[in-house]
């Protein structure tokens, strides 16, 4: 695979006196690859997804994007490839209506009408939007209008797109709604994705999972390596994937549990086969 970002060495803190949000971070992700970035409120995740969008004018360390290094005369190049989702959609609209808005980011690149009119009808297609065109942004639930918010991202056609926290402010219907829209949508476009969120049920479909404290790499590596270290996560504000607690949970209690990762559906069907054995 290519490597699609790169990131080597960053430091960032918000002023002299302050312990750094980022400290010395690396790692790199390829093309296609669905990475998740996760780490308690303050652990500098955040922090990251604005330095990945030149947001933040860090001045140690460096990152590359699709073998562009990310500078200040680089940076709306760096910004074409890379789509942003952010946590409260509401600060993301300023279309009158869902049309409009899916095609703000279009009209500032200067597309054709027709071309225009042939993105947005399929990016709201993509994301199940399509018969909300006309509809006015405070007439969505909040799972619709990060759909949407999705949608403006897809029509411009971006090589990656970053997930910032964008399911936290919603139930876990509509969490779980996104999901897979970014599942279906990674499958079928090849896209590349970096999820940052404290959710770890959201990382089970990442090809690998950072773990950020304190602004630091602590580790990485595939969902099934990281939630074996189920103590560690737990020291570190996070929880673990239902399979995992009740793996935990069966462990206290001198069942002997498989060892390998298993999701739900493993785990029930385990669970089936060992009652079955009895």
């Amino acid at each position: 695979m290519n490597e699609v970002i790169k990131v080597a060495h960053l430091t960032y803190a918000y002023s002299k006196n302050s312990q750094p949000a980022l400290d010395d971070v690396s790692f790199t992700i390829s093309s296609g690859e669905w990475v998740a970035i996760v780490g308690h409120n303050g652990s500098g995740k955040s922090t990251l997804a604005q330095a990945l969008d030149g947001l933040i004018d860090f001045k140690q360390g460096q990152i590359w994007v699709e073998g562009t290094e990310l500078t200040e005369e680089s940076v709306w190049k760096v910004r074409n490839k890379i789509g942003m989702i952010f946590q409260n959609p509401d600060n993301q609209f300023v279309g009158a209506t869902v049309e409009d808005d899916v095609a703000f980011g279009l009209e500032n690149m200067a597309i054709p009408h027709d071309e225009m009119h042939e993105r947005v009808m399929q990016a709201l297609e993509e994301v199940q939007m399509s018969e909300f065109r006309h509809k006015q942004p405070d007439q969505l639930s909040g799972g619709q209008k990060q759909r949407v918010a999705l949608a403006g991202v897809i029509a411009m056609q971006p090589k990656i797109i970053i997930l910032d926290e964008a399911t936290s402010m919603l139930d876990p219907v509509g969490r779980r709604e996104i999901i897979n829209v970014i599942r279906k949508l990674k499958k079928r476009l090849g896209i590349t994705v970096l999820s940052i969120t404290h959710e770890m049920d959201e990382t089970t479909d990442a090809d690998k999972v950072i773990v950020l404290n304190d602004g630091k790499v602590i580790r990485t590596g595939t969902p099934e390596t990281i939630y074996n270290h189920s103590e560690l996560l737990l020291q570190l504000g996070l929880d673990v994937p239902y399979s995992q607690r009740l793996k935990r949970e069966l462990k206290q209690r001198q069942v002997k549990t498989p060892e390998a990762y298993f999701d739900e559906k493993g785990m029930v069907d385990w669970l089936w086969q060992s009652l079955l054995k009895k």
